[in-house]
């Protein structure tokens, strides 16, 4: 599920039959965790969690942690980078699309689907 940019993820919870949501695309830890006994139910409670996060950091005059914008600043050194550039003009595409292609060979297409599909 996604709600202003935050995707969620919904595990179920069987010892207790609930359903556990918690937002995955913003940092090492969840600020917004929700849940709800069906799932008819869950999508509002994760759009009302959201809600009272982004309300709670106004009121207290904090900037919220925002999703995941998709950049990322590296720093490879001179000569890694002189290497990239080499590589990526070799196989005819930009240093961003070779470095793109080399993580997810690195992660693996599987690991990048489970995580898209909101279950990671």
């Amino acid at each position: 599920m996604e709600y202003k940019g935050y995707v969620a993820a919904v595990e179920f919870d069987d010892s207790i039959e609930v359903l556990h949501g918690r937002v995955v695309n913003s940092g090492p830890y969840p600020i917004v965790t929700f849940e709800a006994t069906d799932a008819a139910d869950i999508r509002g409670a994760f759009e009302r969690s959201v809600d009272e996060y982004l309300a709670w950091c106004a009121e207290d005059g904090v900037e919220p942690r925002r999703p995941f914008s998709g950049k990322l600043n590296l720093r490879l050194g001179s000569r890694l980078h002189a290497l990239v550039a080499a590589a990526a003009a070799d196989s005819h595409v930009s240093i961003n699309t070779w470095i793109v292609d080399a993580i997810r060979g690195a992660i693996g297409a599987k690991a990048i689907a489970h995580h898209q599909d909101g279950r990671a």
